[in-house]
């Protein structure tokens, strides 16, 4: 072995011949738990959010409630409810009933309830009884049976008008979804139904796909109006200034409906089932009075321009829709979107005048 000019042996290098010093202890205090530390934290952070949601949800909930209430006191339904077998449908009738002349039923759209026919019931109402209701689950009406198929809401209307005493013959108008509704009255109840009109209605051959992109947005509606969120974002909704200026209170608060987003889900799951019901039930009309009001413009209201034409599809569908009766006619509502009845709301009339006169 080699040694240094002392003689003694040099000290080696490295870890593993280190040697701590001599003591009772270690050379350093052990470090801390850091792994444990930053749980904690992480937790307690969490916890705070937790807490924060909570919060924010109860009083979220709370407002909706309160708000809710306030709602239907505000705006008392205007019409009477009807018992239609464990549930009520709000039923709006005005006029005066007309020898000769039939009673109007007026059927809203997809998420419509009777205040849709705001600028078109009055000018009815001159002439003859007309009477708007709301479906079950939307505006004054209670939630009904599920599923919301087009065979299940066309026998509540006809429970509903029997109960309620509004004696036939009937003119069924019906907007977008509801043109559906009133052909399958018409198909089942044909003795009762005077004329048709049918105001941008889709046709039984049309996409009614129910995708679950839209059964989705629905969900996460229904959870946000439980909390008022739906409620504070409606009155953005440029949607609501298209109705006459003493309805837009009520409008509003049906929207915010904590019910509305589940009851357009619904009727959204059924509307396949819904067309399959009508194409199941079509047969020729004969000659029953029937106008077809169709769309001049794509898109849901006219916003003061020409815009893009209705898809070619959708008017060769409407023709085909004109074709249910030997006596019909179509009118094109050149300054409207699919909202004719807001848009235009004095061509829906005309039309029911039509179809009230037998003038088609």
């Amino acid at each position: 072995m080699m040694t240094d000019s002392q003689g003694e042996q040099p000290e080696q290098s490295g870890l593993g011949t280190s040697r701590p010093p001599s003591g009772d202890g270690p050379a350093h205090p052990p470090a801390p738990n850091r792994g444990k530390v930053g749980s904690w934290q992480t937790r307690r952070v969490l916890l705070v959010v937790a807490l924060g949601i909570a919060l924010l949800a109860g009083t979220g909930f709370g407002y909706q409630t309160i708000a809710s209430e306030v709602d239907a006191s505000r705006y008392p339904a205007p019409g009477k409810l009807v018992d239609v077998g464990g549930y009520r449908l709000h039923l709006d009738c005005t006029g005066v009933a007309r020898p000769g002349r039939p009673t109007v039923i007026l059927e809203a759209a997809w998420g419509g309830t009777s205040l849709d026919w705001s600028k078109v019931q009055p000018g009815v109402a001159a002439v003859t009884r007309v009477c708007a209701y709301d479906r079950a689950g939307y505006g004054w009406s209670d939630t009904g049976r599920k599923p919301r198929t087009a065979g299940q809401v066309v026998t509540e209307l006809h429970t509903l008008l029997t109960r309620a005493g509004v004696a036939d013959p009937y003119v069924l108008a019906g907007h977008s979804l509801g043109g559906l509704l009133v052909r399958l009255y018409a198909y089942r109840y044909p003795r009762q139904v005077a004329g048709l009109v049918l105001v941008d209605s889709p046709h039984e051959q049309g996409d009614f796909q129910w995708t679950w992109t839209g059964s989705a947005l629905t969900t996460i509606c229904a959870a946000l109006a439980r909390v008022g969120i739906v409620r504070l974002l409606v009155s953005r909704v440029g949607d609501i200034a298209h109705y006459p200026p003493t309805a837009q209170p009520a409008v509003k608060a049906h929207f915010s409906q904590t019910r509305f987003c589940r009851t357009y889900a619904d009727e959204g799951a059924a509307l396949e089932q819904s067309a399959a019901q009508v194409r199941a039930g079509r047969h020729p009309l004969g000659r029953l009075p029937l106008v077809v009001l169709t769309r001049g413009v794509d898109g849901k209201f006219y916003q003061g321009n020409a815009g893009k034409p209705a898809p070619s599809s959708w008017l060769t569908q409407q023709r085909d829709l004109v074709g249910l009766s030997t006596n019909s006619t179509q009118i094109m509502a050149t300054r409207s979107g699919h909202y004719i009845l807001l848009d235009q709301p004095e061509l829906v009339i005309a039309a029911i005048n039509q179809v009230l006169t037998g003038a088609v």
